[in-house]
């Protein structure tokens, strides 16, 4: 496969308008959490280059226009916290887990000075039915029009661990497993990042 294509033949029967929500419909509060799932060891990582390039391929079948990571609509988000990162402010939000073709658990808000961002954790069931190798949880964010994924995890992560992560992102110190982005006007997607020595 050209790393510069995105293109995914294995997504075809995959509609990506299946689980979608608009980015500017996220609300600026929410009720804080009442309790968040128990600590069951530290969760595995995976770091299978299929189910990744298939959520990327999921990703291109929805076009330029739409070009940003979708998932249903959360059940019940909640606020777990904020925490500063320099002078980073992150708000920490967590939806209790949906086994649905792609669903939110946690979405990190990230207010740089002068910018803002997420960091999205989402389920992707397409990528865990094609990986047949147990669950699919990701970790990604969208910045200056370029999509980077930073972890993959085959169970539920813990909050604990992806805010150290999210910390690390923000730092610039944390390094994409893989990163695309839909030049304007192209007919396209396109990988500008690979990691071939994690990514199998």
């Amino acid at each position: 496969m050209n790393r510069r294509c995105l293109s995914l033949v294995v997504l075809a029967f995959v509609s990506a308008m299946a689980c979608a929500v608009a980015r500017t419909q996220v609300s600026k509060t929410a009720a804080p959490c009442a309790a968040l799932p128990a600590a069951k060891g530290k969760p595995q990582q995976r770091f299978d280059s299929t189910p990744l390039m298939a959520v990327a391929g999921e990703l291109e079948a929805q076009g330029e226009a739409n070009f940003h990571l979708s998932y249903e609509a959360p059940a019940d988000e909640c606020l777990v916290g904020s925490f500063q990162v320099g002078e980073v402010t992150v708000h920490a939000r967590y939806n209790k887990w949906q086994q649905t073709p792609s669903s939110l658990l946690y979405r990190f808000m990230v207010e740089r000075p002068g910018a803002t961002s997420e960091v999205l954790v989402l389920y992707s069931g397409t990528a865990s039915l094609i990986s047949g190798r147990g669950h699919v949880f990701h970790v990604s964010e969208e910045k200056d029009g370029v999509i980077s994924w930073y972890a993959m995890f085959r169970d539920e992560p813990m909050y604990s661990g992806l805010r150290t992560l999210v910390e690390q992102i923000v730092t610039g110190s944390a390094k994409p497993l893989l990163a695309v982005r839909w030049p304007k006007g192209a007919k396209e997607g396109e990988i500008v990042a690979f990691d071939s020595k994690r990514l199998k």
